[in-house]
Formats: C-alpha cells, sequence, structure tokens
C-alpha cells in the first residue's frame, strides 16, 4: 500500500472514532520502529490484549513509520489524526521543555531503577501533565523504558569519551542529546529513524547515537555499523499517549479498560526492555561488532567534565530551576 494511501486510511479512521463513541473503527497504535524492535512487539501485544476486552472497535499497530514518523506524531495526536502512539522522551521536550532534563549530563550512567524511581514519581507526574496540557493528550500511564543509550560507529573505533572529537553522530531528537554531543566534541545530525539506514549507507554519518535493541531491531551491521561505545549516555523511555480529541468520544468503561490494559502489562514490558538488551547484545557480538565499555572511573570522569556545562545547556533548552533543581538532587553532582 502506497504511504499517502496508508495515511489517508490512518486519518479516516481516526476521525471516524471521533465522529461518534458506537461507530465501529480501526484504532490504530503508531509507530516509526521495526517489526521485531522489542516496543512494536509490546504495543501489538498491547492492542491483542485491547481487542479482546473492547467488541466495538479493533486495534492495531501500524510500525515502521507506516503511519507517522514519531517526531511528527505528536502532532498528529494532538489533531487526532491518529488514535494512540508511544514516541521518545527525546521528541517531546519540544512541548514540554522540562523532559529534556532526562537528558542532560546529570543522568548519564544512572542504574535502571533509580531512573524509574524519578519518573513513575512525582516529576514524572508533572512532565505527563505538562504534555497533556500542551498537546491536548492523555498519558496512559507509566512510561515504557528503551535502555541505555550508546554510541555505535560505521569505521572509527572509539576507545575514549576524547575519540568522539570531530566524529558525525546521529541523534533522534532532543536538543539536550544535541548539546550533550557538542559538548563532548563530536558533530550532532539530527536524522529521523526511518533514514538512518541510507545516510549509513551514503557516508553521511559516522555513527549514532542509540540503544543495542534499536541497532539489532534493524540489523544496522548490514549497513556498515562495526564498532559499539557503551557510553550509557542517557536512559530513554517512550511515553504511551492518547488523542485527547479520541479519548473524549471514549466511553468512560472504554477510557478504563485502556489505562488498566497498560497498567497491567508495563512491568512486562519493562522486562521485556531488558532482556531485549541482553539479547540484542549478544546478537551484536554474533554479528562481530566491537564492543569497547569504558569503566567506572572513565564514565564518571566524563560526567563530571559535562556537567560544568549542564547550567548553560538547561538555560539554552529552557528548562525550569525546578526541574533542574530536582535533577540535581536526584542524581547529584
Amino acid at each position: 500500500m502506497m504511504p499517502s494511501l496508508r495515511l489517508s486510511i490512518v486519518i479516516a479512521c481516526a476521525l471516524t472514532l471521533f465522529a461518534g463513541s458506537l461507530r465501529a473503527a480501526e484504532i490504530h497504535l503508531s509507530t516509526e520502529n521495526t517489526a521485531s524492535h522489542f516496543q512494536t512487539r509490546f504495543l501489538e501485544h498491547y492492542a491483542a490484549d485491547l481487542n479482546t476486552r473492547i467488541s466495538t472497535h479493533h486495534f492495531s499497530v501500524l510500525h515502521s513509520a507506516q503511519a507517522f514518523k514519531d517526531r511528527d506524531v505528536a502532532e498528529a495526536l494532538s489533531g487526532g489524526r491518529v488514535a494512540i502512539a508511544a514516541p521518545g522522551i527525546w521528541h517531546l521536550g519540544r512541548f514540554a521543555p522540562d523532559l529534556n532534563a532526562l537528558l542532560l549530563p546529570g543522568f548519564m550512567g544512572l542504574e535502571t531503577q533509580k531512573v524509574r524511581e524519578l519518573v513513575d514519581g512525582t516529576f514524572g507526574l508533572a512532565l505527563n501533565q505538562s504534555l497533556e496540557q500542551k498537546l491536548k493528550v492523555r498519558v496512559l500511564g507509566k512510561w515504557l523504558d528503551l535502555g541505555p543509550a550508546h554510541i555505535f560507529t560505521r569505521n572509527q573505533v572509539i576507545r575514549t569519551f576524547d575519540d568522539l572529537k570531530g566524529l558525525r553522530i546521529r541523534y533522534a531528537g532532543g536538543e539536550g542529546n544535541a548539546l550533550r554531543l557538542k559538548a563532548m566534541g563530536a558533530i550532532p545530525v539530527l536524522i529521523p529513524w526511518p533514514d538512518v539506514p541510507d545516510a549509513l549507507d551514503h557516508g553521511e554519518i559516522d555513527g549514532l547515537l542509540t540503544t543495542t535493541s534499536t541497532v539489532a531491531s534493524a540489523s544496522l551491521w548490514e549497513h556498515g555499523i562495526r564498532h559499539a561505545f557503551f557510553s550509557h549516555s542517557y536512559y530513554p523511555f517512550y511515553i504511551p499517549l492518547v488523542s485527547l480529541d479520541i479519548w473524549n468520544r471514549m466511553p468512560a468503561q472504554m477510557q478504563t479498560t485502556l489505562t488498566t490494559a497498560w497498567a497491567n502489562m508495563i512491568d512486562e514490558g519493562r522486562d521485556l526492555a531488558a532482556q531485549d538488551q541482553k539479547k540484542s547484545i549478544e546478537m551484536l557480538i554474533a554479528h562481530n561488532i566491537n564492543i569497547v565499555e569504558p569503566d567506572e572511573t572513565a564514565r564518571r570522569n566524563e560526567r563530571v567534565l559535562l556537567l560544568a556545562h549542564q547550567d548553560d545547556m538547561a538555560n539554552t533548552i529552557g528548562i525550569s530551576s525546578k526541574a533542574l533543581q530536582t535533577l540535581e538532587q536526584f542524581a547529584g553532582q
């Protein structure tokens, strides 16, 4: 099916639901990730669960940016052009600037449970409320982990953080990511995920900031990725969002079903993320990806160097003093 026709169908189905809560509709969940990515698989599991509980509509996942690239999906949700999506935090800081606090150096290398503690608490709740107000969406519940983000390169072996200087490193979004890469001496290049394989094939970038799961899901070794540097640059999440226009047309019982089903599954989804990270590392090794993991001292020293830029980064991005203070109290200096 041609992309333009697929998009027209997505919009038409969303508007069908918008027109009345009792009219049957195909409700799409949009993601730009490939079919094999764990996030896509989790969303498909969620859709299948909803289909067993809600008979008046049918839920299905459109993956691989068949509907929207994730950089565009927030506006699509806001306008009711798609029903449900789970874009990454790096795409949403444009609408809720304090989300960018999670991309600052203070979070570099923090353990999974530590970061979850923050985003599951009052700070995360405040971020959810900000997104809901700015975007006209409803946050379904707890965020889905992606796992620690690292640096992957084509030809250059990265043995230390200094080796990143001068390299063109793709990032998915988030001004905090761009500023952190600049502070490390790299050249940040913003490229949407569906365009990354071509960018690698044509030598437009030297590497990218992403996760092992994402590299493995797209078999990026087939596009020249040869090396991995486990920088633990930040800890990305996906935020589950529903278009508020469509949400408000749903009966209360259906709304409850959507949130309850997500709540019942999110711990499983987070476990799946952790398992997928382990499996993806095994896949990297199996495909002869050279992995360098700096020791704790090297990561700590790099974090200290980057923290010297944190206040300037926060001011540039527009992160509130309250959010920055929360970060500093939580993650330390």
